[in-house]
């Protein structure tokens, strides 16, 4: 089958090109904005904590608006729902303006908590919109990209963030993030939407959200796959955390560290571009997917160990670099093989649980990895090694999960969309 590039896609693909561009623009402002609620946290002595309360309060609406995401996505117009849940973020986003003082602080979690609110609707539409703008040869590519540009925004937006917020204060981050919002809207505005897919046989009538629970439960091996990124966000959510910590306490440079802090953002977006780059090369070999997973799991435990013996800056950046090559690669291969295994009708859904279930496991371990550095005495070493340990409990999670269902069986190699009447025979 002949593959196609990703100047390619963009050319042929009005319809792609659309929601790609938007996804760049909303979301490099999102990484502006990330970078400045975390020097706002600094600034009014705010320490681990208080950063992982921020980060937590931004992941929680997604497991808690997922049920009704989900219908929402499968029930309406999903390019409406992405250009609303945009209109009302731009609206949002200004409201950090009037945090000027530690008294208005309670400010940052109510907006935080809005603006994601609106994301965990935007965020499973956008998913279950690309194979429906995406043909099927395309689709590897279409998600290659889609998770380079996510890669390629937090490198750029991370350490732009950090560079702004030095350089220009609080104030411009958060107006580029409502800008991009407005822009993301204005391009989405374009879009023609596609005639109406032919309802597949294998999806049930039911249009509620346990339908898409029901599904999974009885596609263990779709189950299992739409666990995967759960598996990245129990370690991976530690990359976001220790990176804020290393840069602003252990390995300093720039205004309270926000250069430091940039710096490893900016890691972080090279290896997940690297990992980006390099899926497609990955989904097309002739590899057992379920052992592969399994392997990546486990280099994010052993580069979590080198990340704990670093004595200098660029260390960490090699260690952060390495272990979000595995995670791009596991975010990659499992989203494409989630909208290959699930019928257009439940994608939204079965999107949304999946983003719902990332985000809680996320936010739970942002909440104690805070309480182990601010209250319980961990030195930022120690938590580093328990993350490790976090990425070999996942690996052999996953044995469990091979031994329990016939996840030996996947392949990521180009299948045509009939196969969607029996997804665990892949």
């Amino acid at each position: 089958m002949t593959t196609i590039g990703y100047i390619g896609l963009l050319r042929q693909n009005p319809r792609f090109r659309r929601v790609w561009a938007a996804q760049l623009v909303s979301e490099l402002g999102d990484w502006l904005n990330y970078a400045a609620l975390m020097q706002l946290a600094r600034q009014y002595g705010g320490g681990a904590e208080m950063a992982a309360l921020i980060i937590a309060i931004e992941l929680l609406p997604f497991p808690l608006w997922s049920p009704v995401a989900g219908m929402v996505a499968d029930r309406f117009n999903r390019r409406y729902v992405m250009m609303a849940a945009d209109l009302l973020r731009a609206v949002i986003v200004p409201g950090f303006l009037l945090v000027d003082r530690p008294e208005r602080l309670w400010l940052v979690y109510v907006l935080s908590a809005l603006q994601f609110s609106l994301a965990a609707f935007f965020e499973p539409a956008r998913q279950a919109l690309i194979p429906s703008v995406a043909q099927p040869e395309e689709l590897i590519t279409a998600n290659q990209l889609t998770s380079l540009t996510w890669s390629l925004t937090l490198g750029l937006g991370g350490f732009l963030g950090g560079v702004v917020v030095n350089a220009f204060g609080l104030t411009a981050a958060f107006i580029v993030d409502a800008a991009s919002f407005l822009v993301s809207f204005v391009i989405l505005l374009g879009l023609r939407d596609a005639p109406p897919k032919p309802v597949s046989l294998d999806a049930p009538p039911d249009t509620g959200f346990w339908v898409a629970i029901k599904y999974l439960l009885a596609h263990p091996v779709t189950l299992a796959v739409a666990l995967v990124k759960t598996g990245i966000s129990i370690a991976g959510s530690g990359v976001w955390l220790l990176a804020v910590v290393y840069g602003q306490t252990v390995f300093p440079v720039g205004r309270d560290g926000a250069l430091s802090v940039g710096i490893l953002n900016g890691a972080h977006g090279l290896g997940a571009l690297v990992g980006a780059l390099t899926a497609g090369w990955f989904l097309r070999q002739r590899l057992n997917i379920a052992w592969s997973i399994f392997w990546l799991f486990v280099l994010r435990g052993v580069f979590f160990g080198f990340w704990a013996g670093s004595v200098h800056l660029w260390m960490v950046v090699v260690a952060t670099v390495l272990i979000t090559i595995c995670g791009s690669l596991l975010w990659v291969v499992s989203t494409t093989l989630l909208q290959r295994l699930v019928p257009d009708e439940l994608r939204g859904r079965v999107f949304a649980f999946e983003f719902g279930a990332l985000t809680f496991a996320m936010a739970g371990f942002l909440w104690l990895m805070g309480r182990a550095l601010d209250v319980w005495g961990w030195t930022p070493t120690v938590t580093v090694l328990a993350t490790g340990a976090s990425a070999f409990l996942v690996a052999a999670g996953w044995l469990v999960l091979m031994g329990l269902s016939p996840l030996t069986t996947l392949s990521a190699a180009p299948t045509p969309d009939k196969s969607l009447g029996e997804p665990d025979a892949v």
